[in-house]
């Protein structure tokens, strides 16, 4: 999308407009997923945001009961896969570390986990 304000010299130009979630959809996520006992890494917020994430009450919960079901196996860094989420979490600490959206490419690696739970 190329969008041109002023004159057609390109001096005001505006380039790949992305609307962002609003800062209090975000606000509202974090605030759900504390009441779940769950934190967001810095890079899992930037993710949330820069690849437009929604996380709703519902996978929210889904989350939190992969996070049980990888503690009870005793599993340090696991990866969640939801039917169009995964998400990469510290299981000891409660922490979302990354997600990954579709499309899931063959090939791609998910690095430095122990474990992984499907779900849904």
């Amino acid at each position: 999308m190329d969008l041109r304000i002023g004159p057609t010299s390109g001096v005001n130009q505006v380039s790949n407009l992305k609307k962002a979630p609003a800062k209090s959809s975000v606000d509202f996520t974090e605030a759900l997923l504390n009441g779940y006992g769950i934190k967001l890494s810095n890079h899992a917020n930037s993710r949330l945001v820069s690849r437009e994430v929604s996380l709703d009450e519902e996978r929210i919960q889904k989350i939190a009961q992969g996070i049980e079901e990888l503690s009870k196996k005793g599993i340090r860094e696991g990866v969640i896969i939801l039917k169009d989420l995964a998400v990469v979490v510290g299981v000891p600490s409660r922490t979302i570390v990354t997600f990954k959206t579709p499309p899931f490419t063959k090939g791609g690696v998910f690095s430095q986990i122990d474990g992984a739970v499907i779900l849904e």
